[in-house]
């Protein structure tokens, strides 16, 4: 009952995840955010960084993104302006498209060998052919109860 408990849980926390639908350029780097909340608390650098237990010249050093912080020192740098720090994936494609590409590169993998032995007897079958085998392999990996999409 446990296992199926968790399993909801982990279907539940997936459904939420969102596909980013374009590319954003003008989002602002962690730095960017960092110096703006810090700014509108009206809190020094050598504040924040004591709150934060960091360096005044680390905290620039990040401000400025010259340096890419661990998980760690930004939770301590959020939580010393009052925040939460949040992560989250972004999907770039629905988990089933991202699914559906890796049972289709293992299918393809594995009829490359067995092209490979058919091209040699000059028994390759052409490319249509080849793209609808290639189809209902990747549906066959996708139905099968295997747990892992490996290509052996």
């Amino acid at each position: 009952m446990r296992q199926k408990f968790t399993i909801l849980l982990d279907d539940r926390a997936l459904s939420k995840l969102t596909v980013q639908t374009s590319r954003d350029t003008s989002k602002l780097t962690v730095g960017d955010w960092i110096r703006l909340l810090r700014n509108r608390l009206r809190m020094t650098q050598a504040e924040l960084a004591q709150r934060a237990r960091i360096t005044q010249p680390n905290l620039a050093a990040i401000e400025s993104g010259k340096v890419d912080p661990q998980v760690g020192t930004l939770r301590r740098i959020y939580e010393g302006l009052g925040c939460e720090l949040n992560l989250e994936p972004l999907l770039h494609k629905s988990l089933e498209e991202l699914t559906r590409d890796r049972a289709r590169a293992v299918a393809l993998k594995r009829l490359k060998q067995t092209m490979g032995t058919m091209a040699l007897e000059d028994q390759a079958p052409d490319e249509d052919t080849f793209k609808q085998l290639l189809e209902k392999r990747t549906d066959d990996i996708l139905r099968s109860p295997r747990k892992r999409l490996s290509a052996r």
